[in-house]
């Protein structure tokens, strides 16, 4: 009987250390995601991606460079913001890689850089996204990101209000 509930003891102990453990990796990649879209939105603003390359790999931070660099090209400089996020799922295929499913709320404004100019102006455009995240030297860093919008065409980024007749997902 003492020898059944030590094992009972030590399973229970094991479960929620394990718990506790799974709870800690969940918020750090919360966090993670939640530093990717302030330093998405502050490069855009910025015109410049450094600062995403903190949080997400280097492909990721080229794809979204791409996009930021073309509005550039087309003279539009795009400032959004974050306005809501809900976690929706988020899963461990591995220690060292997760998937989470957020839904996004965003205002984008896009200007023109030469006169200033609101030439486009787009409140609660909501995005269903996809982010893969990737565990390296005990930091998660965003791998890969797919959003789709639900308002207007969907995008690979939250490039869905700059292109909406592109009919791609958006980059972000």
């Amino acid at each position: 009987m003492i020898k059944k509930s030590i094992a009972l003891l030590l399973l229970a102990v094991a479960t929620a250390s394990c718990s506790s453990v799974d709870t800690r990796e969940a918020e750090q990649v919360r966090e993670t995601v939640k530093r990717y879209n302030t330093q998405l939105a502050q490069g855009y603003a910025t015109m410049n991606m450094g600062g995403l390359a903190r949080v997400a790999e280097e492909p990721q931070t080229a794809k979204v460079y791409f996009h930021m660099a073309a509005l550039g090209e087309g003279r539009i400089r795009m400032m959004s913001e974050l306005k809501d996020i809900s976690f929706k799922d988020i899963r461990f295929a591995a220690a060292t890689s997760a998937s989470v499913k957020t839904r996004e709320v965003w205002d984008f404004r896009h200007v023109n850089i030469d006169t200033g100019k609101v030439e486009r102006d787009e409140k609660g455009f909501v995005y269903r996204t996809n982010y893969h995240l990737a565990k390296k030297n005990g930091a998660w860093w965003v791998r890969d990101v797919a959003a789709e919008g639900e308002k207007g065409k969907g995008a690979d980024t939250k490039a869905s209000p700059a292109a909406p007749a592109s009919g791609k997902a958006s980059v972000r």
